[in-house]
């Protein structure tokens, strides 16, 4: 209970403070004339744990020799990741030079007046935006300003074993009669014991998975008027479609309501599952012998069913409480932009069409061609300031219909309701 209270308070804080307009800022354009970035200087950056901080890690020597800056990359769990940053960002942490978000905090911080408008550096050091693919570029825009640079690119795929299913389903209604093929409660010779499973687990994941659902079968977030619409034919469609999976057919493990990216994986890796929705890094460690022996070459990708991926980016960004922003901007673009390709060799997937299509990268990274055609029909969430708590209101929904608690119509009928009355209180919708 009072790890539930201390998690309700920290929301609270960021939709009263994150999301308010800063009442004091230094601008850029003051800061960056009067500081410049000199060699010996030591810059902090957070990141995550996995992808995101081993490949920064990897890569801050090569900034070092380059510059003469340091980059101390400190490394930050999965599950505690986004409160940590937003406590500092919102303390003023001037230890805190560079944070990464994902692109749907971006309007927040930007709102808030915790991440510095980019737009004085790239004019002052002649930055442009063109080598980025085109949604990671409107990710990190608030008001067309640019508060970030897009650094990772997160989409999801299907990841299906290509020994027992040598086509992979192009609609949804053919994964969900593949889906109980190899159920073994359905089919007691599948050598599977499920046929799929879901990112169930109550958080920022679950809802991203379900969203391909949701807009393969119509939905969308928000009307013209940016008045949600969740709970429409398409929304009820898509909810069901994924609770009957797990309540009523029984096609999905039954405690993937705790899942996430590693326990998809895991589940996959020891052929519990014939197929799965998941995200694009989990393609290296299936290939990977000594992490994957049971399936890492009887596995493919592709696309998810119906063609409409999900996508989000990472975003690098320079904290405004940081006394060292030349520096960090030195490290966010070179990063984004000459260290790219090097950022790709250590394990990331840069938004960065030149890379994405390096033919000596893609013998490396084959994944690469899938990733690029997921993101080229993909959608993103929109840059609301007001999203992390939309997001918190979108998971309540989709964990009480798993639960069993409401059904999928009375679910999103509350979820766009309240998300309704918060966007009403904010002065969206005029009378």
């Amino acid at each position: 209970m009072r790890k539930k209270m201390m998690l309700g308070a920290l929301t609270l804080l960021l939709i009263t403070v994150g999301c308010a307009p800063a009442t004091s800022q230094t601008s850029t354009s003051s800061t960056t004339n009067g500081q410049a970035a000199t060699k010996g200087e030591t810059i902090t950056v957070v990141a995550q744990s996995g992808v995101l901080y081993n490949s920064l890690n990897k890569l801050g020597p090569d900034f070092e020799k380059e510059t003469g800056i340091k980059v101390n990359v400190q490394e930050i769990g999965r599950d505690a990741y986004l409160q940590k940053v937003s406590t500092q960002l919102l303390g003023k942490d001037e230890g805190l030079d560079v944070a990464l978000v994902l692109n749907n905090y971006v309007g927040q911080f930007a709102a808030g007046g915790q991440f510095e408008d980019l737009g004085p550096f790239m004019e002052k050091n002649g930055t442009n935006l063109e080598h980025f693919l085109p949604a990671s570029v409107q990710s990190v825009k608030y008001k067309e300003k640019t508060y970030a640079m897009p650094l990772e690119l997160s989409t999801m795929l299907l990841i299906y074993r290509k020994d027992l299913i040598p086509n992979p389903p192009k609609t949804w209604e053919e994964y969900a009669e593949l889906a109980e093929k190899f159920t073994q409660s359905k089919n007691p010779q599948s050598p599977t014991e499920f046929g799929t499973t879901f990112q169930g687990k109550r958080g920022y994941t679950q809802p991203k998975e379900w969203y391909q659902y949701f807009w393969a079968m119509g939905g969308e977030l928000f009307d013209k008027d940016t008045k949600p619409t969740l709970n429409s034919e398409a929304g009820v469609k898509a909810l069901t479609f994924v609770v009957d999976n797990f309540r009523k057919h029984k096609v999905v493990p039954p405690d993937a309501t705790t899942y996430e990216f590693p326990e998809v994986l895991s589940a996959f890796q020891n052929e519990k599952v014939a197929m799965a929705v998941e995200w694009n890094a989990a393609y290296s460690q299936l290939k990977d012998q000594t992490k994957s022996p049971k399936v890492f070459d009887k596995f493919a990708v592709t696309q998810v069913p119906d063609g409409v991926s999900f996508i989000h980016a990472w975003s690098i960004a320079i904290n405004t409480a940081s006394k060292k922003k030349e520096a960090a901007y030195k490290f966010i673009s070179w990063v984004t932009n000459e260290g790219a390709k090097r950022y790709a060799l250590a394990g990331g997937v840069p938004p960065v069409k030149s890379v994405l299509q390096d033919p000596e990268l893609i013998k490396e990274r084959p994944e690469f061609p899938y990733i690029e055609a997921a993101i080229n029909r993909a959608k993103l969430e929109p840059n609301l300031p007001e999203w992390p708590s939309i997001q918190e209101m979108i998971t309540d929904g989709i964990s009480k219909a798993l639960a069993g608690e409401k059904s999928p119509k009375d679910a999103l009928d509350e979820t766009n309701a309240s998300i309704h009355k918060l966007l009403e209180s904010r002065g969206y919708y005029k009378k």
